[in-house]
């Protein structure tokens, strides 16, 4: 959870149609619905995501699973630094993901892997200091404002090979929940009481992924996935508040590994986030991104007699959700490291990133650091 300061309260956000609760948060990067990690696992991450649509770990393309082997388990955590600059304010906070885990083994010729990611996260708190009237008379209050939630794509993929094509599909599901909770505290706690208000509103969605891998001639690759998005619900006490689609996707990317050592890769992808709108307030604007990533990944050294992988990329992108009517995007370095723990059976991918987000116009900017540590286990 990250906690943050009142001088940063500068984008008004209806949360969700819970309530009007006109609270901001003070990031650039969690508006709206929250921030999309992007559904990469920390090996494509060291390369700025430019593998995903060949990485097996990766939400992204089905097609990839096709590499799982015997079968294999993973799990990474992502704790982020943040600073907001507005003008000569500044501010930290900071954010602890577990964006992906997965498991998966192979039946017959075809690879099966189920994935929990993160779409979407919004965990923020805010804190601001007033006063109401009581019995006329002005009182100081203090206000907190914390918001716990997510919304998660569950994957079950399949992933096979037929000549020189690898073929997945995916059946996606999208569920999470979002709680609001504003507490109010009176310094003069003798006469006055707490005052505590929780709200609580969940999601349900479904849709359908494909993915294919062409390994067109010698050591060149060109992959593309394509989600296609259906009903997306918040839902409050079972019944259904607000319906709107779950976003579509579509991606491409390119990699060569004719180099000796050396791996490099290209991705751009196409993410429908204005299919959400309708789900929350008017407030609660989402818009269409384009993203796109470059990297490389060198075979150098190794552990045990096994290689260690070293990453490097960097990615554009374009975040969903408007402060006001402002679009927000991000830039970022990239690097990792693969480690071999025990052999093959088990490896560590650590993935550091230096990211710069902004709004247009340059009236407030986010610098944050981030780190993906995976482990991935093959039994």
């Amino acid at each position: 959870m990250q906690v943050l300061p009142r001088r940063l309260v500068f984008a008004t956000v209806g949360l969700l149609g819970l309530a009007s609760v006109a609270h901001a948060q003070g990031t650039l990067s969690t508006q709206g619905f929250g921030y999309p990690p992007g559904g990469l696992s920390a090996r494509a991450l060291g390369t700025a995501g430019a593998t995903g649509e060949f990485d097996l770990l990766s939400a992204l393309n089905p097609a990839a699973i096709t590499e799982i082997g015997t079968g294999l388990v993973t799990v990474q955590g992502q704790p982020e630094f943040r600073t907001v600059r507005v003008g000569d304010v500044s501010e930290r906070s900071r954010v602890q993901r577990l964006p992906l885990v997965g498991a998966g083994l192979r039946v017959g010729r075809v690879g099966v892997m189920i994935t929990a990611s993160t779409l979407l996260d919004r965990s923020f708190a805010t804190q601001s200091v007033g006063s109401a009237l009581v019995d006329g008379r002005p009182v100081p209050t203090v206000d907190d404002y914390e918001s716990r939630g997510a919304l998660t794509e569950l994957r079950l993929g399949a992933g096979w090979q037929w000549k020189s094509l690898r073929l997945g599909a995916a059946a996606v599901a999208v569920s999470g929940d979002n709680t609001v909770v504003r507490a109010r505290t009176f310094p003069d706690s003798l006469r006055f009481g707490a005052v505590l208000d929780t709200a609580s509103i969940g999601f349900q969605g479904v849709g359908a992924a494909l993915g294919v891998n062409w390994r067109v001639k010698g050591g060149l690759l060109l992959g593309a996935s394509l989600r296609v998005g259906g009903d997306l619900e918040s839902v409050r006490s079972d019944s259904v508040v607000t319906r709107a689609s779950v976003p579509g996707r579509v991606g491409a990317g390119i990699l060569y590994d004719g180099l000796k050592g050396t791996i490099l890769a290209a991705k751009v992808e196409r993410v429908s986030w204005s299919a959400m709108n309708g789900l929350g307030t008017p407030a609660t604007t989402a818009r269409d991104v384009t993203n796109w990533s470059a990297g490389a990944e060198i075979f150098a050294g190794s552990l045990r007699a096994y290689p260690v992988l070293w990453r490097v990329g960097y990615a554009s992108r374009q975040l969903p959700f408007l402060i006001g009517t402002t679009p927000v995007s991000e830039r970022g370095l990239h690097t990792g490291v693969g480690v071999p723990i025990v052999g093959e059976r088990a490896v560590i991918d650590i993935a550091a990133q230096r990211l710069q987000r902004r709004m247009t116009g340059d009236a407030a900017r986010e610098d944050a650091w981030s780190v993906t540590v995976g482990l991935t286990v093959r039994p």
